[in-house]
């Protein structure tokens, strides 16, 4: 953790966009919590490589091959 001039501290202060804690709210059961955890996790996915500047077919084609190995269990 850096301190700056003045004497408090700069970095990470536990937000980050897209956290779950930010989607989440205590006490509220997921309807369908496979199949939201599941696409949520590839929403991240996608993100992740998009950050990259992957081409979204790149993306696309990669999610794809997720939900076939997923699909086929």
């Amino acid at each position: 953790m850096r301190v700056a001039e003045g004497g408090e501290s700069v970095g990470f202060n536990g937000s980050i966009p897209g956290a779950a804690r930010l989607h989440l709210v205590d006490g509220v059961a997921l309807l369908r919590p496979e199949e939201q955890v599941f696409a949520a996790m590839l929403t991240g996915f996608a993100n992740r490589q998009l950050a990259r500047n992957l081409a979204r077919t790149t993306v696309e084609g990669r999610e794809n091959t997720v939900k076939a190995l997923a699909w086929a269990r």
